[in-house]
Parts: structure tokens; sequence; C-alpha cells
């Protein structure tokens, strides 16, 4: 008689451990597709703002030439687009002014965020060296800006003074 309730009292015990091992493996499969997702989603952030820093940075490297020696932009074939920009535009961007440091700056920058030398492995190097990067990158687009505005108001207030002694 024993054993006919050792099976019911151990009924509990065993769907106990049936239900642990089926919420581990759908509990593993789960994490595994969020963390793809996650993983996708930061790293489409990292490369959007990579993108967004190359893209100031051929901005600022397209405007280090003078206008006669910039690249004309390429048809896109849509006349439509009011966004697309025209030879006209590229060749009005004004000259960054002349800094030999800015300069440096510049094409660091352009170096630091160029795509065909960014790694898009998921190894722990790879990454570490993309976060590097990037963070270098930011870094200097701060720089940059700081430079061309210190040298654009530097410009601005020596066009003041020749103005006020021309003046007087």
């Amino acid at each position: 008689m024993g054993d006919l309730f050792d099976d019911a009292l151990d009924l509990e015990n065993a769907f106990y451990d049936e239900g642990y091992h089926l919420g581990r493996k759908d509990g593993h499969r789960a994490g595994l597709v969020e963390g793809r997702l996650f993983g996708l989603e930061k790293g489409f952030e990292k490369y959007s703002a990579m993108g967004r820093l190359h893209g100031k940075s051929a901005v600022w490297t397209e405007r280090l030439l003078p206008p006669q020696h910039r690249k004309q932009p390429a048809k896109t074939g849509s006349n439509d687009d009011e966004r697309a920009w025209t030879a006209e535009t590229c060749l009005s961007l004004l000259k960054v002014p002349e800094n030999s440091r800015l300069e440096k700056h510049i094409r660091t920058l352009f170096a630091l965020t160029e795509p065909a030398s960014l790694a898009t492995d998921n190894s722990e190097d790879s990454v570490s060296d993309f976060d590097d990067r990037l963070k270098r990158a930011d870094g200097k687009v701060k720089i940059i800006e700081k430079l061309i505005e210190k040298v654009a108001t530097d410009d601005n207030e020596s066009v003041s003074k020749r103005e006020q002694t021309s003046q007087a």
C-alpha cells in the first residue's frame, strides 16, 4: 500500500521538475532573442552616432578646400527632392578658417570615423576599439567646434578693431 501513495506524493515534485525544465528552456530561448534585439538596437545607435560624426567630418574636410577644388555632388536623379544639394550649395559653404591645429583635428576626425576602417564583427576587441574611436571622435568634434568658434570670434574682433581704427 505504501507504493501506491508514494506515486501520488511524488506527483507534485514531478510536475514541479517538469515545469522548471520547460521554463528554463523557454527562458533561455527568450533571453537569446531579447539579447539579440538589444544588441542590434545598441549597435545601430552606435553606428548612427558614428555616421553623424563622419558626416560632420566630411563637411569640414570639404570646407578645408578652396571652392574651385571641391568635389561636385553626385546627381541623385530625383528632381522633387528639396533637400538634395546642388553644386551651388556645396560651393557656397564657407571655407573653414586657416589654422593648422584645426586642420589636423579635422583630418584625424575623418580618419577616426571612416566607415571602411570600422570593424563590424562582434568580438570584444572590435567592440572595445569601436567604442574607443567613437569616444575619441566625439571629443574631436567638441575641439573642432570650439576652435572654429574661437577663430571666428577672433576674426570678428579683428575686423571690429580695424573698422574702429579706420573710423578714427
